[in-house]
């Protein structure tokens, strides 16, 4: 987001030079010279009463979900002004990500207006309490090229409407029954277009550990995943076994399980998906967002998540050890992650009985950390090597934390691995330095080696931490080579 609050900036100087910059009273929007592109929704799609949304003067479906709602559209050709009208007034509205600086103004009582510059994806806060008013995400695609309008040999062209996976694994119209499991064979591809609603889950590859995969397939479009409507719900994309996957596109709805995992594959791009995965009704489940298994030359691309469990983790294998694999050359950039009260942020580990090498955070916005009540310790940014592989070579470049309420970081080796060659550059906290403990420790059997912290601030980047002296510091005779600069 550092890019956009770059082009936020020149493109308003720009305009106060040429006289341009107008202040906006109550009325329509302005005139665009955006193209926009909104979706509608299906017939029998589920509403809410929280939200109204216009892109341009056009009207854009809103979805409910678990964990707040959203809005989909795709836009390019200039900025694009977005109308919000909410069920609940408010005189303190955010669009986070803050870098993205975006100013929203209060029109009238439980209108508002803003101005996105370039696509990406948004959340609109009108209460500070996400849990008592959950937040408006605004999923602001760049215009598709060249997208199918059907169906070949090799693609699957999901259209606008309500489609189910039945029984026999085949995509139905209509929203009838529960959802099963759509199984791409390789070299084929699912277009999901914008306004399609697909109840069920996607396999690329086996379920089994050494079963075949599907090379060269994709995942493609604006439509909607929703594998809530699964008996099993949860877990809307598996990618197993297989190499040369491309999702890029389409938005994950989850409940209970693991949202979007890559298994034992390899060549794998994640790019502009949105995930949104909830616990069970009953208040169960580990609804994480993204994980990457055993995996290697993965890379995760403008993407958002909003989970309640983990928000991007990284692994070497399942919970219960299986899907064992070392993961390597892992690289997760330019996206949104807005953590809930379980889990961490931005993850590696905790299952780490093969080695993981290679993995880079860049240029990340976690837009909040939530915390729950129990003693279980959480972080925005966690290592935590719990088995006996060896974790190393790890970088966290320009990663912003807007809201935390559990830990900064943590670093732990509490089993027998090791982690070494920790690089934290150009991270900044909303919080001050002492509020939260900042945790870098290992043990007698798994030693913690070099960690570089430079250009580490806080207070929203006025403090520079130059030492752990300024830090709420937890460490241990176990964990050496920890530097601080500026």
């Amino acid at each position: 987001m550092t890019l956009l609050r770059r082009f936020c900036s020149a493109l308003f100087a720009g305009a106060l030079l040429a006289g341009t910059v107008t202040l906006l009273g109550w009325g329509a929007a302005p005139a665009s010279a955006a193209t926009v592109v909104t979706y509608p929704a299906p017939p029998g799609a589920p509403t809410t009463g929280q939200y109204a949304v216009s892109i341009a003067g056009r009207t854009s479906f809103v979805h409910p979900t678990g964990l707040g709602a959203f809005t989909n559209f795709s836009f390019g050709g200039g900025p694009v002004t977005v109308t919000v009208t909410t069920s609940k007034d408010s005189f303190a509205p955010v669009l986070r990500p803050r870098d993205a600086a975006v100013r929203v103004t209060r029109l009238a009582p439980r209108t508002f207006r803003f101005t996105i510059p370039v696509p990406g994806s948004y959340s609109f806060e009108i209460d500070p309490d996400t849990d008592a008013y959950p937040p408006l995400f605004l999923f602001a695609n760049p215009l598709e090229a060249n997208a199918p309008t059907g169906s070949t040999s090799t693609i699957r062209y999901v259209g606008p409407g309500y489609w189910t996976v039945d029984a026999a694994g085949q995509i139905v119209p209509g929203a009838s029954g529960p959802g099963g499991t759509y199984s791409l064979a390789p070299g084929t591809r699912l277009h999901l277009a914008g306004g399609a609603i697909l109840r069920g889950k996607i396999r690329i590859g086996s379920d089994s550990e050494g079963g075949p995969g599907a090379d060269g397939t994709a995942v493609t479009g604006r439509g909607i995943v929703d594998s809530t409507a699964v008996v099993d719900h949860g877990r809307p994309l598996r990618i197993n076994n297989s190499a040369g996957v491309t999702i890029d596109g389409p938005i994950f709805l989850g409940q209970k399980h693991w949202g979007v995992v890559s298994r034992r594959s390899e060549q794998v791009t994640l790019r502009n998906i949105k995930v949104i995965n909830w616990r069970d009704d009953d208040g169960t489940g580990t609804p994480d967002g993204i994980d990457v298994v055993a995996s290697r030359n993965v890379e995760i691309d403008r993407v958002f998540v909003r989970s309640y469990d983990d928000g991007i983790a990284i692994k070497s294998s399942m919970s219960d050890d299986t899907w064992l694999g070392p993961t390597s050359q892992i690289y997760v950039h330019d996206s949104v992650v807005f953590n809930g009260r379980a889990g961490n942020a931005l993850e590696i580990g905790r299952e780490t009985g093969a080695p993981i090498s290679g993995v880079a955070y860049e240029d990340i916005d976690v837009i909040h950390k939530l915390a729950r009540s129990d003693p279980y310790a959480r972080d925005a940014i966690s290592i935590f090597v719990r088995d006996d592989g060896d974790v190393s070579d790890i970088n966290y470049t320009d990663i912003r934390v807007e809201e935390c309420q559990e830990r900064y970081l943590g670093f732990e080796v509490t089993g027998p691995g090791t982690l070494t060659d920790v690089n934290v550059t150009d991270v900044t906290f909303a919080g001050s330095p002492r509020a939260l403990p900042t945790v870098v420790a290992g043990n007698p059997n798994g030693l913690l080696h070099h960690v570089d912290f430079r250009g580490l601030r806080f207070n929203g980047g006025s403090t520079l931490i130059t030492s752990r002296s300024q830090l709420t510091f937890v460490t241990n005779a176990y964990a050496t080579g920890i530097t601080f600069g500026p």
